[in-house]
């Protein structure tokens, strides 16, 4: 009988898996017993991350590229597939902001910027990977998204707040194109959580944006890895085009 919580022996893929989401989401696939390839920009912290994951008995495998470049995200599924000839789990969590500007001042360039990271970037990817996921019949896809994509949030930009939205209809339209082929796709709209970028912020920030949050404080990494560890499952089979709110209860839709 397969083991419904099982993901042993399985390909996971995690873009953005050096920091915050990304990373926690990498290292519960890879205590979990997942085969961890992680993709993002900066060699030197991934290789670190692969390293690390190594020494704790996992497999794991850093591809450097920019997410948001189809010409990187080709390479990147090409070395992973050549390496483990699979693909089981696609988990899309690269993405982001720099600097939350007044609408009237996000240039053109700014403006794309932030859209390729959020959405595009998850696009590429699984666009890619997905013709492997077919030929096994098997898929586990899940889009980090965000309460922006949800409610305004004063720190979030107007870009930011669009390109995760669009990921919400983006995960809808696939979830229904791949179901017949095994293939489920979910997202996950995380609220504030502390990451790297959350911490940019400040502590009196941080405090400010808790109060206002009904479990009186903000999320930590491995409290959304773990809701994304569930839609990656294999119990998870019969949950796809869902959208999951994790968030400490400030939206509940």
């Amino acid at each position: 009988m397969t083991d419904l919580c099982s993901i042993a022996g399985q390909v996971a893929i995690v873009t953005g898996g050096t920091a915050g989401i990304g990373l926690a989401c990498a290292e519960r696939f890879a205590a979990a017993g997942a085969k961890v390839a992680i993709i993002a920009r900066t060699a030197e912290t991934g290789e670190a991350v692969a390293a690390r994951l190594t020494d704790g008995g996992a497999e794991a495998l850093f591809v450097a590229g920019d997410c948001a470049s189809s010409t990187d995200m080709r390479a990147a599924a090409g070395t992973i597939l050549d390496k483990w000839e699979r693909a089981d789990i696609l988990v899309n969590c690269a993405g982001g902001f720099i600097t939350s500007p007044a609408l009237e001042e996000i240039d053109d360039d700014a403006w794309q910027t932030v859209i390729n990271w959020n959405l595009t970037a998850k696009f590429l990817i699984t666009r890619e990977i997905v013709p492997a996921m077919k030929r096994n019949g098997y898929g586990r896809i899940v889009n980090i998204s965000s309460l922006a994509a949800r409610t305004g949030i004063p720190f979030a930009p107007a870009d930011y707040s669009a390109g995760t939205a669009a990921v919400l209809g983006l995960t809808r339209r696939m979830s229904v194109e791949l179901a017949p082929f095994g293939i489920t796709v979910n997202a996950v709209a995380s609220g504030t959580v502390r990451t790297p970028r959350a911490e940019r912020l400040g502590e009196a920030r941080i405090s400010e944006i808790a109060k206002a949050i009904p479990v009186g404080r903000i999320g930590k990494p491995e409290e959304i890895a773990h809701a994304v560890w569930y839609l990656c499952t294999p119990g998870a089979a019969f949950t796809t085009g869902a959208i999951l709110d994790v968030n400490g209860g400030i939206w509940t839709g």
